[in-house]
């Protein structure tokens, strides 16, 4: 399972050159096995209020993507990882989403977030 930042989901629909075909072709290799995608719901808010995009159905066009709601567990640890790693609130709970679901690897260009993530579990960037 591969969690993805928004900044992932962005880079792929608005077609941010160069980083939208190495996105498209890091998803299609990760998702050929069966592997799955996952995002937090947080990312549907992100995404639309930083792209001209004003869709949910771009969004689930991505295969294999499914979204993990913001529940308590997961608003829990986030906001112990916000503190302890001094992260935007909507960073911690990305992170938090991802070591909830037991996630191989955290897809992200945000060079700040990688550097957090990156104690917690492994890291795919552009």
């Amino acid at each position: 399972m591969l969690y993805l930042d928004t900044n992932i989901l962005i880079y792929l629909f608005e077609l941010h050159d160069p980083y939208s075909k190495k996105v498209a072709t890091i998803l299609e290799e990760f998702t050929s096995d069966g592997k799955q995608l996952v995002t937090s719901t947080v990312t549907i808010t992100e995404f639309l209020a930083g792209t001209t995009l004003s869709s949910l159905e771009t969004l689930r066009k991505v295969p294999k993507l499914n979204f993990i709601p913001v529940a308590e567990n997961i608003a829990e640890r986030a906001a112990i990882l916000q503190r302890k790693n001094s992260i935007k609130i909507g960073d911690s709970i990305h992170l938090a989403s991802a070591i909830q679901q037991e996630a191989e690897a955290f897809f992200t260009n945000d060079k700040k977030l990688i550097k957090v993530v990156e104690k917690y579990i492994s890291i795919i960037s552009l």
